[in-house]
This record gives C-alpha cells, structure tokens and sequence, in this order.
C-alpha cells in the first residue's frame, strides 16, 4: 500500500494513519502471504458505499460493498475486516465505516488493532465461519467475534495497545439505551445475536471487579433482552472450557457457538421455550 513515513506512523492513500505499533504488526501479517489493505468506506451521493478510488485490490473489494447484507451489517459497525482469497495472494480489507466517524475519531488505533487481530487470526490459520449472504449472514459474523475475540485480547495485549478503554466507554454508553429504551422488534434476530455476542466478549474479556459499570451493564441487558441471558451463559461455559489457540477446539467451538446463536435467533433459546409453555395454559 501507498504511504509516506512520518514521526513513528503511516500515512495511507485512504488518509488513515498507521501507529508504530499497527505498522509493525501489518508488516507481521504481510509476511505470512498476507496483504492488509486499509481503506474508509464512505456512502456516496446515491447511497452506495464505495470505498476510495486508489485502495489497492479495489476490485477484489466492490463486490462486497454492492452486497445489500454486507452493507446491512457494516452500517451497524465502526470497522470491519473483509478477508478475500485470490491468486498472487490473500488480501485482508481493514474498513472503517465513514458513515460513523464520529463514533471512531480519536481511537483509531484501537478500532483498527481488532480489526488487525482478526487478520491476524486468519493469517495464522485458525479456522473461521465463512459469510454466505442470507439469514446466517450475521450468525457467521458474531460466531467468529465470539471465539477469534478470545485470541484477539490477548494479542492486543502482548503487543500493549490500549483496547480497554475505548471499548468500555462504547459499552458505557449503551447502558442508558438499554435502561429505558424499547426491546428491537421481536423478527430482528440479528440484534440479539449482536448483543448476546457483545455480553459474551465482556464476560470472557474482564476479570471480576475490572468494571465498575459490571453490575449496571448486565441489568440493563437483562432489562433490555432478556430472551439473550440462557444463551450467554451456555456459550460463555463452553468457550471457558476449550482452548481456542488450539485449532482443532476452535474449530468445535465454532460449530458450537453457530448453533446456540441459532437456537437464539430461531426462538429454540430456553427463554423460548418457557415462554410458549405459558402461552398454552389456559
């Protein structure tokens, strides 16, 4: 990809800039076969998203962003990672989401370093869902985030990059949402995958007492979306009981993890099951 150094950073041809550390570790990626582009995908004056004229393997990318779910999913996301095999090499497109700029700028470091992460996961070989366009577009996407997030916290750990904080002031603020905001309409079976897969990533990413907004965030999820909290529990003692760095478990914990966020999702959760029972007595 383009770019001029300056004072420890990159800047790209699509004006994102690239820290020391993100530098370093796109040049780890890179070396295992992998091309990490990154780009800002913006909506154009007809509503298209498109990412800029100069991002390298644009037309391995223009596809996807002229995919109706693809663009569903992206517009609920700060960034994404579109992991593209082709020959002469697979590309990894690191996207963020200019239609929410403002809910990124100043903590692209950490936005780009998860999306980094799961380049990363990919270029190490650890097996993933892959997307197919249709109802299971988005239990693929939180069924990856669910288990690559695992080896993702620990990375951007090791390599000191400060993921915490911007990540925790995120959940902050969907707490008063979720304390008095109406439940998503019961057919959007996305919004409770995302959230089961959102309280998932908090139970497995703090240690006790590393939040103080713990107690009120989980009150506020169990206020919100209650039918999520059997599912997060089953899937939470499951990924705590297997090694995701070992690649065989992994690849169980995804089949696994699918299919409890498809129970969700299909009304099978236990909450479901409860509730049906209700409606059938006289």
């Amino acid at each position: 990809m383009r770019g001029t150094a300056r004072d420890n950073v990159v800047v790209l041809a699509a004006a994102v800039v690239l820290s020391a550390a993100l530098l370093s570790w796109k040049a780890e990626i890179e070396s295992k076969g992998v091309t990490v582009v990154v780009a800002v995908a913006e909506q154009d004056s007809a509503g298209r998203v498109v990412a800029p004229e100069d991002t390298p393997r644009r037309e391995l990318l223009d596809p996807w962003l002229a995919n109706d779910e693809f663009r569903s999913q992206f517009a609920l996301m700060n960034a994404t990672m579109i992991y593209q095999r082709a020959p002469g090499g697979d590309v990894a497109f690191v996207l963020l989401n200019g239609a929410r700029r403002s809910s990124w700028e100043g903590r692209e470091e950490a936005l780009l370093a998860h999306e980094f992460g799961h380049a990363w996961v990919q270029a190490e070989k650890y097996p993933s869902p892959v997307f197919v366009p249709g109802p299971h577009a988005c239990i693929a996407i939180h069924t990856g985030d669910i288990t690559q997030h695992v080896l993702i916290r620990k990375e951007l750990e090791k390599r000191g990059i400060d993921y915490r904080r911007p990540w925790l002031e995120g959940l902050e603020r969907a707490i008063p949402v979720m304390e008095t905001a109406a439940p998503p309409p019961e057919d959007d079976r996305c919004a409770r995958a995302r959230l089961a897969a959102e309280w998932v990533d908090v139970k497995l990413g703090l240690e006790p007492g590393a939040w103080p907004a713990l107690p009120r965030y989980e009150a506020a999820v169990r206020r919100y979306m209650p039918e999520v909290v059997s599912t997060v529990e089953r899937i939470v003692e499951y990924v705590r009981s297997h090694d995701m760095s070992d690649r065989a478990q992994h690849r169980q914990a995804l089949q696994a993890v699918f299919e409890m966020l498809k129970d969700l999702v299909y009304y099978r959760a236990k909450e479901y099951r409860a509730y049906g029972t209700i409606k059938q007595e006289p």
